[in-house]
């Protein structure tokens, strides 16, 4: 494969992916793996490569010379990191941070504020360097190697070690060339498995993410960084740029900074060659490349964009950052920042734990750095650049500030930023976040929905009449036990529906019955190749319905309980989850525990009319005002109503589909659901069939790409 298409076979395998996810779920399961292993085979050079940099870059200079150029250097890498860290600050003004998380699991010791000023010391200072690096501690490995660097560079020149080091590291560069050839394969598979699982509403979401780092690393890299350098040296913008053309193309086209080192320092030699005078050629050579040995893992300021995309991301997954994290994330970001560009996976790995966000944060940033990669990479090239050729300028004195350059550069860069900016706001206000997930919107898939297109809940009454008809002649009393005999000869399968149980069945806007159960009902059918018919009911007559045999199964998120399992047919259970409520988001710290709520005066839970709900209600609050609900359809409009009951994903549920409202999970209460689907008294056949499919579906992965669509699309920080 030719390095210089390597862009446009990326290009063509992200579309293929693309096209993969959308039209072949199975397919996409298939490759899923290749992306897996495409990312891992990234990561696993990153800490080789970075030990062995930062130890040679340091270890191979005399004291004398790293002194020197410390000295030279330092305010160099600091104005660097100021000038960078102030455009990601704008870029990073774009994105809206969640205040509040759609859940707060109380009961959770997790959920308890862990951010502090001391966990930046542990983040830093490691007390055992092995489990760091297990543990893939970027910013402790950094600081380590850096003083090791420190310690070898005052030691006797160890040069079997170095000559070591430096074969470890060129290795490293080789493995990543040969990766990066599997590019357009693994951004494939890496499409392909996130199309075929996630909203695409998340895709445009992220859009903009990739609109603001493409447009301000292009800003940083083409302008921002140049016109300094012209600023300070004798030489225009077009004459600098003629000299750095090849370091950047090669980079933007192996998407290796790497592959740029050579260049850049070809370019240095010539400009100091023909503006600074050196005694000793053979001197500055060694400068301009210990000071480029150096600059590559401390200027890999494409790698600092990790920090708007973690901001992204924790709007995108719905998750709040503390004071704290934001707070500290400048200074995680620029020590996780140091290394090469596959070391920003391991470092958004590293980061996405530490501010505990889900483990698919990482595949994101891998799916979405198949765009950003490449100009990433350019902002690091000029960035190596800018390190380089100022600090040999600065060791010559060689330095001539242009006060015209120096303001025209910030005047500039600071109207392309409020360019960037208002047109990152702008785009965000007309695309519904991933994290915004609505409910109500949302809809079966389309192989599913072409099941049948008359699920609407207007046919409810319909539905029922009909299904009235085909229970006549129904048998009775001891031959009603072949349940699964009459679905088999009638061709039908009476499902019984509540549809007010958000999200396992409910009516969406469009008025069709959708959610995880109804889904699965349309699966069940078709896997026995009958037609499906819904037949609505009540939760109070749920137990004499099914016993005298109005429909085959009942599905709504249904609780298993004692009297339904002496009673009727249970399957096993398929879902698990704790009691929690429905609270406004402002009053949610007042619901933190059952204590806290019992203190609360004058207070009033809500539960619609269910059997189960209401004694669990009154149970765990003795002190409440119960207030009986038909559904929480209209419960935004009961103003005397403090909290709602019910259980965590259907609270979460409801909750995100409504503005102004989270889900608690109070601490000290110990009351948890087991979800099942009932079926009729003596309808063995029926449940073993049942449960045995549903062991298939989740072997194959149905269940888990069900689970993921419909009880928790927008990952939040809920404890399970």
């Amino acid at each position: 494969m030719q390095s210089r298409r390597l862009p446009l076979y990326v290009l063509l395998g992200g579309v293929a992916g693309v096209l993969i996810g959308l039209f072949s779920p199975l397919l996409a399961a298939l490759v899923a793996p290749v992306g897996d292993i495409y990312i891992r085979l990234m990561e696993v050079v990153v800490l080789p490569y970075l030990i062995s940099s930062l130890i040679l870059g340091l270890g191979q200079l005399a004291p004398e010379t790293a002194r020197k150029l410390f000295r030279k250097s330092w305010a160099i890498y600091l104005a660097l990191w100021a000038m960078t860290f102030t455009v990601l600050l704008f870029a990073a003004l774009t994105v809206p941070l969640v205040r509040q998380a759609a859940v707060i699991d109380f009961s959770s010791a997790l959920s308890a504020p862990d951010a502090s000023a001391s966990s930046l010391i542990d983040l830093l200072v490691p007390d055992n360097l092995f489990q760091a690096l297990s543990n893939n501690y970027i910013p402790s490995i950094v600081l380590m190697g850096l003083i090791f660097g420190i310690a070898v560079q005052q030691s006797k020149k160890p040069t079997e070690l170095l000559e070591m080091l430096s074969v470890v590291r060129q290795a490293c560069i080789r493995i990543w060339e040969w990766i990066v050839l599997l590019a357009p394969i693994g951004v494939c598979a890496l499409f392909a498995n996130s199309f075929s699982s996630m909203d695409p509403e998340g895709y445009a979401a992220m859009s903009i993410y990739i609109v603001v780092v493409v447009s301000s690393a292009l800003l940083i890299s083409l302008w921002i960084l140049p016109m300094m350098l012209t600023a300070f040296l004798p030489m225009k913008y077009w004459e600098l740029m003629s000299e750095l053309k090849e370091a950047f193309l090669i980079a933007v086209v192996t998407s290796l900074s790497v592959a740029s080192l050579p260049m850049i320092q070809r370019a240095t030699q010539n400009m100091a060659q023909k503006y600074c005078k050196a005694e000793k050629e053979s001197e500055q050579r060694e400068i301009i490349q210990t000071t480029l040995s150096i600059s590559y893992p401390l200027a890999q300021i494409g790698n600092f964009f990790i920090l708007v995309f973690l901001l992204y991301a924790s709007f995108y997954f719905f998750i709040p950052l503390t004071g704290w994290h934001l707070m500290e994330l400048p200074i995680v970001t620029l020590l996780s920042g140091i290394g090469s560009p596959t070391s920003s996976i391991g470092a958004v790995t590293f980061m996405a734990s530490w501010l505990k966000m889900p483990a698919e944060t990482t595949n994101l940033y891998v799916e979405t750095m198949a765009i950003t990669r490449y100009v990433q990479v350019l902002a690091s090239v000029a960035a190596f650049a800018f390190v380089t050729i100022l600090v040999t300028f600065t060791f010559y004195g060689q330095l001539r500030f242009n006060i015209r350059r120096f303001v025209a550069t910030i005047v500039v860069a600071g109207i392309c930023l409020s360019a960037i900016s208002s047109l990152a706001r702008l785009g965000g206000t007309h695309i519904q976040l991933h994290s915004e997930t609505n409910y109500l919107e949302m809809g079966l898939p389309e192989e599913v929905q072409a099941l049948s297109d008359e699920n609407l809940v207007s046919r409810l009454g319909k539905v029922s009449q009909e299904s009235e008809k085909d229970t006549t002649g129904a048998p009775t009393g001891s031959e009603t036990h072949n349940v699964l005999g009459r679905i088999q000869s009638n061709g039908v399968l009476r499902v019984g529906i509540n549809p007010n149980v958000m999200p396992f069945t409910y009516e969406n806007n469009r008025g069709r019955l959708v959610g995880y159960d109804v889904e699965l009902m349309y699966r069940f059918a078709q896997s026995m190749s009958v037609e499906i018919v819904f037949v609505p009911y009540n939760w109070q007559s749920l137990i004499k319905n099914l016993s005298n045999y109005e429909f085959d199964i009942a599905i709504g998120g249904i609780y298993i309980t004692n009297e339904r399992l002496e009673t009727i047919t249970v399957s096993d259970p398929y879902y698990e989850n704790p009691l929690a409520l429905i609270v406004r988001t402002d009053q949610i710290n007042d619901f933190a525990s059952r204590e806290k709520i019992n203190s609360i005066e004058n207070l009033t839970i809500a539960v619609f009319d269910d059997p189960v709900l209401i004694p669990t209600a009154k149970r765990s609050f003795p002190t409440a005002k119960i207030k009986v609900l038909p559904n929480y359809d209209n419960l935004a409009d009961e103003a005397e109503v403090d909290a709602a009951i019910w259980t965590l994903e259907q609270a979460r549920a409801w909750a995100i589909s409504h503005e102004g409202y989270s889900t608690a999970v109070p601490r000290n209460i110990a009351t948890r659901f087991l979800f099942a689907y009932l079926m009729p008294p003596d309808a063995p056949g029926l449940s073993d069939y049942l449960n045995y499919w549903m062991r298939l579906q989740k072997d194959n992965g149905v269940l888990a790409d069900m689970t993921k669509r419909w009880i928790d699309p927008a990952a939040t920080d809920s404890t399970r």
